[in-house]
């Protein structure tokens, strides 16, 4: 009889514990409405400030973190555009690029980054986590040219509808709202972390005399110093971790049981606002090139310089070798470039004497061949024969990716 009690009592311990976790779940959801009323009028500093707001009362709010994440990554990412076209830009036009601005732009981007991807890992840790937006809706200055024009309000507007004809601009489906869940958050982390992964490979290196170097084209050689190995070690980690999120959210979306206006939809998905098709074989590539990437991080393969010669579709001699991407990521080094010896094997169309020019000894004789660039010729032939389902297919693959 003690036994019987005894786990009855664990039971409704069990019970009561499972309600109180959903009546916090529920409360958490009801405190972050005003952070994401906020949010979807595009009003990004008031929901900023109720998503603060919400965090600084409860620290583990999935909802309060997933718009402060949003809110965070438009502002950086906008700030850091608006910093990059005009260093550059304006450096090139001047005929001299201020590389210590550049290099704390883009370190404080890669910290909000940072800050976006810390905030996201917090959204997902709701399975049931949801959000309702109408980004075609926001009134932005995407572009970063000081003022609101019909390119900003464009840019995530659907045009095309399925059959690939314009869409009215009065048409209410060009501005539809997608309900965005943990599988979307899977897939921002991806994007983040590919990101990060970016900056990271710039920061490594010393850019400093790239404008001489593009003035002085035919110079013997162009040295960009290696300045911290650190950072193409994190950049490893980040594209390891952006395929393994990627590769979560495809696991995640097909996981779906729902179907409500998805940003992503599955195979048996048919609520969604993207007029593409989606079907098992998208997902089964999409899987495919996922493995390939990595196996290439990893060092297991190489790309084939006979494969992307094909892929190109030049005529090209000597066609040997691999490159070695994972080699590249794991024992870093100097950028040397011989324009010279480039631009001479361009015009002869050496394609081994070319790529030992720009990889230097990251070009091997012998490795395993990654399949990636012969899928990508298998779909890049698919597409030459107009096929053009398939085209819209693909057209969406990247856009995953």
């Amino acid at each position: 009889m003690h036994e019987v009690w005894t786990r009855l009592v664990l039971v409704l311990f069990a019970v009561g514990a499972a309600s109180c976790a959903t009546h916090s779940m529920d409360q958490r959801r009801s405190a972050a409405v005003p952070a994401i009323a906020a949010l979807r009028v595009g009003s990004f500093d008031r929901a900023g400030a109720r998503a603060d707001e919400e965090i600084g009362k409860d620290a583990g709010s999935p909802q309060a973190h997933l718009v402060r994440a949003i809110v965070r990554y438009e502002k950086s990412m906008r700030q850091l555009s608006l910093d990059l076209r005009t260093t550059i830009i304006g450096g090139i036009g001047a005929g001299r690029i201020n590389h210590k601005y550049l290099r704390g732009a883009l370190e404080q981007g890669e910290a909000d980054l940072a800050s976006v991807e810390a905030d996201l890992a917090v959204a997902a840790t709701d399975p049931e986590i949801s959000i309702e937006l109408c980004i075609a809706c926001w009134e932005i200055d995407w572009t970063g040219d000081g003022r609101i024009d019909r390119r900003d309000r464009l840019l995530f507007q659907i045009e095309r509808d399925a059959d690939d004809r314009p869409i009215p601009e009065d048409d209410p489906r060009r501005k539809p709202t997608f309900r965005f869940d943990a599988g979307d958050v899977a897939w921002a982390r991806a994007f983040v972390s590919f990101q990060r992964a970016l900056v990271d490979v710039v920061l490594a290196y010393d850019w400093s005399g790239i404008e001489k170097a593009i003035d002085d084209e035919l110079r013997e050689s162009i040295v960009f110093r290696l300045v911290n190995a650190d950072r193409i070690a994190q950049a490893k980690q980040r594209i390891l971790e952006g395929i393994d999120r990627s590769d979560e959210a495809r696991r995640a979306y097909l996981a779906e049981t729902d179907d409500d206006r998805e940003w992503v939809p599955s195979p048996r998905q048919k609520s969604h606002p993207m007029p593409l098709p989606v079907d098992q074989a998208l997902y089964d590539t999409w899987e495919g090139v996922l493995g390939d990437l990595r196996r290439l991080v990893r060092g297991e393969e190489g790309l084939a310089v006979a494969d992307l010669v094909a892929l190109g579709g030049e005529r090209a001699t000597n066609a040997r070798g691999f490159i070695d991407v994972g080699a590249m990521l794991d024992h870093p080094h100097d950028i040397t470039l011989a324009p010279r010896t480039i631009e001479r094997a361009s015009r002869k169309r050496d394609a081994g004497a070319l790529v030992s020019a720009i990889f230097g000894d990251h070009h091997v004789a012998s490795m395993k061949a990654s399949p990636l660039p012969k899928r990508l010729l298998r779909m890049k032939g698919e597409l030459d024969r107009h096929e053009d389902e398939l085209e819209r297919k693909l057209r969406y693959f990247f856009w995953l990716n």
